[in-house]
Formats: structure tokens, sequence, C-alpha cells
């Protein structure tokens, strides 16, 4: 690339993103004196990112290709605001080669790298190709353009057993296939190439010897129009579900220092070969001898970006601002280190012990924990919502130690004290990683969640859930203490020796709970077992996550413990750092009626759009016949017949949005 000798000032950044990541960029240009503008659509009117830009424009609909996918509504919000600078984030349009040029041909400054980088790297065979060519270790395989089945099935048996069949022009594990012998080829090519063709418009497919095990670990690169070009250090991220990671961590605990030169040396040959010139990512595999091998170069700013900026002490952001506007790297390699150690967990509102099926709604409360060397990238806020049309992930958080031990101490206290409430996330079951033996002693692979780490959904030991049930009785007992007259007190009774109750439900569970107030002192039994529950002074104090105000501190059994308590309805969350978070529901001790279930209904497990019904009314069909699709978050899910039946009637129709519970469709059953 050309040097600039007179760097443009970038004086008003549009982000054309959401969520965390925008507010991620808005953080820095605020540092730097930079105004901000966010493009946001319908769903997103009341979010966070929204409310914190210096201008927001709507930009209209509610599914991405609405909004945040249609390059016009971008370009012309920058326009109406004079923005003279877009950051695309990662996602969307990030890796959208016309996008990038378009924002260049309206002689705006583009902060990304240059369009032909990213249509290079886009294609996979392509990449490989460029790299084999500057001496990058590639995985050996094919990637020609004779892409008959004959072909592609005798490089298959040249290569040697198991391959990856891959789509050149996909990703997220999509026109993906592991062949681990001859006789499964023919099946393995045809539903790849099905599968890419359907999914990127494209079936060419590439070989590449498939390793069972290996890790995933990518090397932050950058580069600036002046044809410089270097490395930040490597992020371990083998920890993955679907292709898609979970934990990242800096540095990596099982490359060598050895490996890591020789890595980082090809990551920075990698970024010359093709002249980049902003943030990028370079992906290779690692085998168990510590060879290693490309994968892909991700033309963008990476998810997992702020481990590196706490292990280097470096605002990428800020760089990133810097390249597009001209200037140099203010650095050279040999200026940059890893100091210390940083893992990053994502949190996501999904249910990971019922394959990772996302939820949405809305959060009641979210109260992060207070810990040094702690950071939290959210575009979330307590009241928040999380809709069905992006992403369903609610946080990252960063923790930074002097050592791994350290980060993995601080990260798993982070999420203990969490206070997140409102639906299912998976909180618990990355506290289960952080805990796990073989994660702390550095021991996985690109497997570990499949096949070795075991999750089977919150579990709470008995001791824990009656502490916590005493709580939320001693709770609401003062919550009526405070909210009724002096003569209407909660636990007067013409029988004053007659203890007060209340009924709940637990995991299905209904159970019956008497208490009784003696002197300042609750006494509270069931389940033939009796606790004695006074509160406490509240007390601040500055390490731990919540204020006096919020909290309450119950002596039960002689124990003192902070407790939090929110409610939604007749569901009432109840948080303690040391014994957990459960859901207790409040049964009504004079319910309303509960309409009976319509008989053999079949109603939404989560809201989402119907994306097809595949029976119409007087079909018979078989127990496990489809009967409709549904899309939510990303993720397709296909409702099937539990009986043998006939179609009665069908509620919904294709395209049709519909809220969780809804009726979608009645049977007939044998």
């Amino acid at each position: 690339m050309s040097q600039i000798s007179n760097p443009k000032k970038i004086t008003k950044l549009l982000v054309a993103n959401r969520g965390e990541i925008a507010i991620r960029i808005f953080k820095t240009c605020r540092e730097m004196g930079i105004a901000t503008v966010a493009v946001f659509s319908d769903a997103d009117e009341n979010s966070l990112f929204v409310k914190m830009a210096d201008e927001a424009v709507r930009i209209g609909g509610k599914q991405p290709n609405e909004s945040y996918l249609v390059m016009d509504k971008i370009i012309d919000a920058a326009k109406q605001t004079g923005a003279n600078a877009i950051h695309p984030g990662y996602g969307f349009l990030s890796e959208k080669v016309e996008f990038a040029q378009r924002v260049i041909d309206e002689n705006i400054i583009w902060v990304g790298p240059h369009p032909k980088a990213i249509e290079v790297m886009g294609s996979k065979i392509g990449a490989k190709k460029i790299m084999q060519s500057h001496n990058v270790p590639t995985i050996p395989g094919y990637q020609g353009d004779d892409q008959s089945e004959s072909t592609i099935k005798s490089k298959a048996i040249e290569i040697g057993f198991p391959v990856l069949l891959k789509a050149s022009a996909g990703g997220g594990g999509k026109g993906m296939r592991i062949v681990r012998q001859e006789s499964e080829l023919d099946k393995a090519i045809n539903e790849a190439k099905s599968e890419a063709l359907n999914g990127f418009g494209d079936d060419t497919l590439l070989i590449e010897k498939y390793f069972d095990t290996s890790r995933h670990v990518e090397f932050q690169i950058f580069g600036d129009k002046h044809g410089n070009a270097l490395h930040l250090f490597e992020r371990e991220c083998s920890i993955q579900r679907r292709y898609q990671k979970v934990v990242e961590e800096s540095p990596s605990p099982f490359i060598t220092q050895e490996t890591r030169q020789k890595m980082g040396d090809a990551a920075v040959a990698a970024c010359k070969a093709i002249a980049y010139d902003n943030a990028g990512t370079v992906e290779f595999i690692v085998a168990p001898d510590q060879s290693f091998y490309f994968l892909e170069v991700n033309t963008r700013l990476q998810v997992e970006h702020p481990i590196t900026e706490e292990v280097t002490g470096l605002d990428l952001v800020r760089l990133q601002i810097e390249v597009a506007e001209g200037r140099p790297i203010p650095f050279n390699q040999e200026a940059i280190s890893q100091c210390g150690h940083a893992i990053e967990v994502r949190v996501y509102a999904e249910d990971a012990a019922n394959n990772f099926m996302p939820v949405s709604g809305k959060i009641i409360d979210w109260i992060p924990a207070k810990i040094d060397g702690l950071r939290y990238d959210t575009g979330i806020e307590s009241g928040s919502e999380i809709s069905t049309f992006y992403d369903p992930m609610i946080a990252k958080i960063i923790a930074k130690g002097k050592n791994r031990q350290e980060a993995i101490s601080k990260l798993t206290l982070a999420l203990q004290e969490l206070v997140l409430t409102g639906f299912t996330t998976n909180k618990n079951f990355l506290t289960a990683i952080l805990q796990n033996e073989d994660f702390q002693k550095g021991d996985f692979d690109t497997h570990f969640l499949d096949k070795i780490f075991k999750y089977e959904g919150e579990k709470y030991n008995q001791e824990s859930i009656d502490i916590l049930t005493c709580a939320l009785q001693h709770y609401r007992f003062l919550e009526r203490q405070k909210n009724q007259p002096i003569s209407n007190l909660s636990g007067w009774r013409n029988n004053f020796y007659q203890p007060q109750q209340e009924k709940y439900s637990f995991g299905g569970f209904e159970f019956l709970v008497e208490y009784k107030n003696e002197n300042g002192v609750l006494n509270i039994s069931f389940a033939e077992k009796t606790f004695k529950s006074k509160n406490c002074p509240q007390t601040t104090v500055d390490c731990r996550p919540l204020t006096a105000d919020i909290f309450y501190v119950f002596e039960i059994n002689n124990i003192r413990r902070k407790f939090f308590f929110s409610q939604n309805g007749n569901q009432y969350f109840v948080h303690s750092p040391q014994l957990g978070q459960i859901v207790l529901l409040s049964i009504d001790k004079f319910p309303n009626p509960i309409e009976e279930t319509v008989k053999g209904g079949y109603a939404a497990p989560m809201p989402g759009e119907v994306t097809i019904v595949l029976v119409k009314a007087g079909d018979t069909v078989k127990s496990g016949d489809a009967l409709l699709k549904m899309i939510s978050m990303k993720m397709e899910s296909t409702i099937e017949a539990q009986a043998d039946g006939e179609v009665e009637e069908i509620y919904v129709s294709d395209k049709q949005f519909v809220e969780a519970g809804t009726l979608l469709l009645k049977m007939k059953e044998e």
C-alpha cells in the first residue's frame, strides 16, 4: 500500500453495528475526542448502545436484513450526520468487501483493512494458496479447481483418513463433514456440497487433513498503510461449541516459547502477504507435537480482542482508528510483550443443558461484581431486552491476573457474584468449565466440550436450596412488615401460637413453609427441618458486588450471608454468591382458575419466527414426523409429532412471529 504523508483526521465516527461492540468503540472514541453515531433497528430503539452514542439514526426494520445488513441505510446515516468514518465492528457487514469499497468510494474513512485483503481472504482456497506461496505452514489437503466427485474422492484417499470436507466460501460449521473412511465419502461429499450451495451459493469444497486432537490458537496481527506489520501475540480459543468460541485466554497454556516465536513469525508473514493494513487475526490449529497449520485470516476485530488488550496494555480500537487515519503503527515488534494472564468468557442467554437452546426476554437485574482486574464488555443493563432477532450474547467478562490460576479464580468469583436475573443463562455452565480439573491444568483441545466435559445442568445440594428458601421467606416477611399498616402486620393472628404458611414450588416440586416470629427471630420450618433466621446490620464492603441498599444480610443457623432478591410475578430470584441462584415460585393461596391445556396442542417452545409449516389440516402423521420449523436467534428448530395422529387445526402460517407458549397446531392423537 502507498504511504500517506498527510493523515486525515477522524472527527465523527459511525459504528455500523450494535450492542457491546458499538459501546466498546464509543468508549475509545470518547477518550480520543471523536464524536459518535449509532444506527439502530426498530428492535433496538431502547438499547444501551443507542443511549450512549452522541447521535443515533433509526434505520428501521427488526431483522438484520432489514437494517444492519442494508448498505444504503448505513451510508445514508453517515451522510445525514456528517460522519467522516465508519467502523464495522464484527459480524454483519464487517467482512463484506462490497461494503468496504462502497465506504471508500463515498470518500468516508474505512476503519478496517483494504477491500482487496478482505476479498482474497474471503476464499479459504485462495487464502491457502497465498499462504503456501509465502511459506506459511498449511494443513495437508486439496484446494484445486477440479471439483468433480471422482477427484475429491481420490484426493481424500491420497491425503489419508480422517479428512475434513470444508465449504470454501463458508463458516460457522456449515458445509463441513468429517470423513473417517472411504465408504463414507459419497454421502459426505453430496451433503457438504448441498449445504454449501444452500448456505453460501457456492458448492466449492476443499479437503484438509483432520486432526482428532488439536488446539485452536490465533494470533492478533496489525498492519498499517506504510508497510509495517507485526503481531500482538496469541489467544487460545480451543474451548468451543458448534465451532463457536466459549472461553478464550492469553497466553496459551499449551504452546512453548519456541512455538510462539515461530507462529508469530508466520502470522506476520501472512499479514505481509496481503499488504494488510488494520486489525486482523490469523488462525492456526496446533497438533500435540506443537506443529501448527494456517486455517484462515479474519479481516476484522475479533470478539475476544479484550484479552489481547489486557496482556499487552494496548487499545486495539484506538490503534485501528490511528491506522485508518493513515498514521504508522507507533511501536515495533520488540516493544510489545505479554504481561500476566487474561481469560474471557461469553455470557449467553441460552440453556446449556438443553442443547444450548437460545432464550429471550427481559433482564430484570444486571449487577456485576466489583473486583480488581475485572472487565465487562456488554450492551445491556437492568431492564434490557434480549430479542429473538440477534445473537443472544449478554456480555463478555474478562479477568486479568498475575498468572493463569489467579485469572481463573477471579473469573470464577466474578461469575458467582454476578447478579443476572430474568431467564436462563449459561453462567453456571461457564463456572463449571473454570472449575473443571482438566481445564485448570490446561489439558484440553477443541473437543473438550463434546467429549470430555459433561454438563448436566444446574445442580444444587439440598442444604443450599434450604438456606435460599429460608432467606426468601425472611425477605417476604420483612417486605410485608414494611408495606402493611401496623394493625395488619404479618405475623399477627388471633391465635398467635399458630405459625403462618407459604407454599412454594421448586423444580416442579411443591412444598409448604411454616414460619413464626419470636422476639425478632424467625423460626422457619419445612420438609421436617427447622431454621432460625434473623436479619443483621447491613454493612458496605467495598470488595463485594452489592451496596447496602440492595442486599440483605441474614444469619441463618448462626451463619451470616448476603442475599439478593428479585421478583417477576410469582417468580422469586434468590441469589447468594456462596450458595448460587435459584428461582422459587410462590403458589397463591387462592389461585385463579388455570386454563386447561389444549389436548393435542403443540405450543412454541421459544419466541421466534415460523419459517415453514410442513403439514396441513387433515394430514396423517407418525410420531417423529416434522410438523413445522421455527427460527430464533439464528437457530432453527423442528417441531415434531409426539405421537401418531391426524392434524386437526393449524393456528400459524409461514413467516409469522410468535411468542413462547403460542399454540401452533392441534392434533387428533390415536
